[in-house]
C-alpha cells in the first residue's frame, strides 16, 4: 500500500498484489504456519491483496486433516486473506526423502497452474522454504518485473547432512546446487539466524540476505499462572519429527525418574516420530510421561503455562543453522526453557543475548536433568528468566516489530 505525501494523510493510492506461496499454513498449529499466517494476515489487515497458495493441511501429523480431505475448504477467505489450497499427500518418513515426492507434486502443481494460467501471477511473490522446490515453483508465478522474497526456515541440505543416509548423501550436491540457484534468483532472502546467513552464502546464493526472527502476537500469547495443585512439570510441545532429536526427552525422563519422581515430562504434538517415542518409553517403562495432542491455538497461552520448564531438544548437528519458532512463543509466555545446543550455535547465542534459556550438549541427559532439575528448584530464577525472555521477544520479535522491518524487504 502506497501512502500519499507526508501532510496529506494516510490516504490509500494503491494496495500491493502479494502473492505468498507455502507448503504450510492455517490452520496447522506449529512449525512455520503460525508464522507465515501473521505475515499474511498483516499485509491483508494494511489494505494488501494477499492471496494464499498451498496444500491441504497436514502437518504434523500424517494426514490431512478433517474437514479438508475432500476439498470442502480448497478456496475460502480467512481474515481478508484468499486461501487456494492443493490436493497433497503427506509426508510420512521421517527424512528429507520421504519430502520429496510430496513437495515435488507441489513444484508440478505450481509448474502446470503457472502454464494454463489457472494461478494469476503477483508483482510481489512470497515464497517459504523449507522446501526449496517451493521456492523455485513461486518464481514461475513473479510478474515481469516483479519482486520475490524467499522466507527460509530450514536448510534443507544442511538438516539433510545432519540426517544422513547413504541415498541423501548421493542426492545432496544436487540439493545444494538447486538452493543455491533457486535462492540466487529470488530478489530478497530472509532467514532466521546469522548462521543460516553464512550457509546460504556458502552455497553460493547471491540474493541479499536479511535476518529477521519469526514474529509473535505478545499480545495473544501472555503470562498466565500455573495449573493449580498440578506436579512439576517439564513440558515440550511441538512437531515430533526427526531433527528435533526427541530420544533425549526419554532419555531425560529415564534420569528424572531416578533422580526426582514427582517431575512429570509431558511431550505435546504429533508428526512422523511420535509412535516411535511412545514405544521408548514403554520399552524402558517409564510412567513419568504422559502424550498429549498440541492445545488449539486459542488455547496456546494456556496450555505453555503448564509447563514450568520448557524443553528444546535438537539434534547434536541439526541445530547449526535454525532457531525453532516455538522458542519465541515459550518466551513470550514469560516461561524458561532448557535447550540441547552445541556452544556457537544459534540456539547458544540466543541464551546469550537474551538470558532466557540455557543451552546443555546435545545427547547428554544427566546435564539435561541437572539444568532442569535446578530450575525446578528455583522459582525465583524460574521467573526472572521467563521476564527476561517475554522483554526479549517484546523488543525484537513482536509482530509489529518485525513487520515494520519485513515490509520494505518485500518491496511494500
Amino acid at each position: 500500500m502506497r501512502l500519499a505525501p507526508e501532510g496529506m494523510g494516510e490516504v490509500r493510492v494503491e494496495a500491493s498484489d502479494v502473492l505468498i506461496v507455502t507448503r504450510h499454513y492455517a490452520p496447522e498449529p506449529t512449525g512455520s504456519a503460525p508464522v507465515i499466517q501473521e505475515i499474511a494476515e498483516w499485509l491483508a489487515a494494511r489494505g494488501d491483496r494477499v492471496r494464499v497458495l498451498t496444500v491441504r493441511p497436514n502437518y504434523p501429523g500424517t494426514q490431512v486433516f478433517e474437514g479438508y480431505r475432500r476439498g470442502e475448504r480448497d478456496r475460502e477467505i480467512e481474515n481478508g486473506v484468499t486461501v487456494t489450497r492443493l490436493a497433497t499427500r503427506p509426508v510420512r518418513g521421517s527424512g528429507l526423502m520421504a519430502r520429496l515426492g510430496p513437495e515435488s507434486r507441489f513444484l508440478l502443481d505450481l509448474a502446470l497452474g503457472s502454464a494454463s494460467g489457472r494461478f494469476k501471477t503477483s508483482g510481489r511473490v512470497i515464497s517459504l522454504c523449507p522446501s526449496i522446490l517451493t521456492t523455485v515453483g513461486a518464481q514461475l508465478l513473479v510478474r515481469r518485473g516483479g519482486r520475490h522474497t524467499a522466507i527460509v526456515h530450514d536448510v534443507q541440505s544442511g538438516l539433510g547432512g545432519a540426517l544422513g543416509s547413504p541415498l541423501l548423501r548421493a542426492v545432496m550436491p544436487i540439493l545444494k546446487r538447486l538452493e543455491g540457484f533457486a535462492l540466487s534468483r529470488a530478489d530478497q532472502v530472509i532467514v532466521l539466524s546469522p548462521a543460516m546467513e553464512t550457509a546460504l552464502i556458502a552455497l553460493g546464493v547471491r540474493t541479499p540476505i536479511a535476518v529477521l526472527p519469526p514474529s509473535i502476537d505478545t499480545t495473544r500469547i501472555i503470562p498466565e499462572p500455573r495449573p493449580a495443585g498440578a506436579p512439576p512439570t517439564a513440558l515440550y510441545s511441538g512437531n515430533l519429527g526427526r531433527k528435533q532429536g526427541l530420544e533425549q526427552l526419554i532419555d531425560l525422563a529415564q534420569v528424572l525418574a531416578a533422580r526426582d519422581p514427582r517431575v512429570r515430562v509431558v511431550i505435546r504434538g504429533d508428526g512422523v516420530m511420535r509412535e516411535r517415542v511412545i514405544a521408548s518409553a514403554k520399552e524402558r517403562a517409564l510412567t513419568n510421561i504422559d502424550f498429549c495432542p498440541l492445545a488449539p491455538k486459542a488455547q496456546l497461552s494456556r496450555a505453555l503455562a503448564q509447563g514450568d520448564v520448557h524443553l528444546v531438544p535438537q539434534m547434536a548437528s541439526g541445530g547449526d543453522f535454525a532457531v525453532p519458532s516455538k522458542v519465541f512463543a515459550i518466551m513470550a509466555a514469560a516461561r524458561p526453557f532448557v535447550a540441547t545446543a552445541e556452544a556457537g550455535s544459534p540456539l547458544a547465542c540466543l541464551a546469550e543475548a537474551s538470558g532466557a534459556f540455557i543451552c546443555t550438549p546435545p545427547q547428554a541427559p544427566d546435564d539435561f536433568a541437572d539444568a532442569v532439575l535446578a530450575l525446578m528448584a528455583d522459582e525465583t530464577r524460574r521467573r526472572e528468566m521467563g521476564e527476561l525472555g517475554r522483554a526479549y521477544v517484546i523488543a525484537e520479535a513482536d509482530t509489529e516489530v518485525v513487520m515494520r522491518a519485513l515490509a520494505p524487504l518485500l518491496g511494500i
